[in-house]
């Protein structure tokens, strides 16, 4: 796991200087010269880890996408971890980690400084201290777990979504017992307290995070989908052919064969993804949560093909094709390992487009790559004005 987690990490620094600053890094460089409990776009988090990284390292795009480059790579280690405590061996552990690497909504996500490189840990390493505590740890990781949570609320307020899933899924299994427990509170009034800075700054100003939303919903600028289409694209972004991987978790996890309290886990990401579903979220809001569904399906995947008579040689041949397929796909998952030329030459050629998440009106680059192109141009003009 410590290997695949350093290739993930060192894939990412290759290629971080490749394009300009994106525009949200730009907003956080400014961010991180106002330090704050809060802003109307975010929680504080994200500023001190970009205030953290110019005072250390710079602010140079390298520099930047640091730290950004070693969450991917614990993403891509809190994977195995799960797998490992869902009971996965060797292959089921190896599968799950790689299509996490090759998922192309994580290597996009990744190659930036956003909130979201981030929030898979704090999801993640949460569902990780839950299963330890399913599996017979002590009712004092509640107070880890609860840590976890805090934190996280720090980083992206949509950790109250896995937070709330959680919470359904422990009320809907048999893993309510878990509520007797007075650790569990403890936690809880631990993530309230590390939270609480910002939730007063939002309190002060009448939430102007929800307001934003509420204007951004509202003006027509991000790409609506309906329930159906957006299931589909969830296949597109993390690689189709990872699509029984993932399927086969969530299964896995809601059958929760051994009575293990999997299933609260299930049940979380079932509740997430009905949130989503409702609210019009945006296709990549649940991401975070696909971690420990292919850790599910990697232990699935280990029984089914030992299962079968020439099954072995199948093992290698997967994992092969969905590395493949992912380094195929990762241009489109705005992964910059092209130049813009050679990516224009390479979307032609394929006559590919990636998934629209705004409704601007685009060239021949997508949003996310075109984002990081012009900012120079337009900082000269205005000095040339002024």
């Amino acid at each position: 796991m410590g290997g695949l987690s350093f290739l993930v990490f060192a894939a990412h620094m290759l290629v971080s200087g490749r394009y300009g600053y994106f525009v949200d890094e730009l907003y956080y460089i400014a961010c991180s010269k106002h330090l704050a409990w809060g802003y109307v776009d975010q929680p504080p988090m994200i500023a001190v880890i970009t205030w953290l990284e110019r005072m250390t390292l710079g602010e140079s795009l390298p520099a930047l996408h640091f730290l950004p480059a070693v969450a991917a790579g614990l993403c891509v280690l809190l994977t195995g971890f799960i797998a490992r405590e869902l009971g996965a061996r060797r292959f089921g552990i190896v599968l799950a980690c790689v299509c996490v690497m090759f998922a192309p909504i994580y290597l996009g996500l990744d190659s930036l400084l956003t909130m979201n490189v981030f929030e898979p840990l704090f999801w993640m390493g949460a569902a990780l201290i839950a299963l330890k505590i399913f599996n017979g740890a002590s009712q004092k990781w509640w107070l880890l777990f609860g840590i976890v949570c805090g934190v996280g609320l720090l980083n992206k307020h949509s950790m109250l979504f896995f937070g709330f899933g959680l919470f359904a899924g422990l009320l809907l299994t048999r893993q309510r017992k878990q509520l007797a427990s007075p650790w569990i509170w403890l936690g809880g009034l631990i993530a309230l307290l590390i939270f609480l800075p910002n939730l007063m700054w939002e309190v002060s100003r009448h939430f102007p995070t929800v307001e934003l939303l509420r204007n951004v919903q509202a003006s027509g600028r991000n790409e609506e989908m309906g329930p159906l289409k957006f299931l589909v694209i969830q296949a597109v972004i993390f690689n189709p052919l990872t699509c029984p991987v993932w399927i086969a978790g969530l299964v896995e996890l809601l059958r929760d064969r051994e009575g293990r309290g999997w299933r609260v886990l299930g049940i979380t990401y079932v509740v997430i993804m009905i949130c989503m579903l409702t609210m019009h979220g945006r296709m990549y809001y649940p991401a975070p949560a696909y971690g420990m569904l292919f850790a599910g399906g990697g232990v699935a995947f280990e029984r089914w093909l030992a299962a079968i008579r020439n099954g072995r040689w199948m093992r290698p041949a997967y994992v092969a094709v969905i590395v493949v397929t992912g380094v195929l796909m990762a241009p489109f998952a705005y992964f910059p390992i092209l130049t813009v030329e050679q990516y224009i030459t390479y979307a032609n050629f394929w006559h590919y487009e990636p998934p629209r998440l705004e409704t601007h009106r685009m060239g021949p680059l997508p949003q996310i790559y075109a984002d990081q192109f012009g900012w120079k141009e337009m900082a000269q003009l205005v000095a040339d004005v002024s």
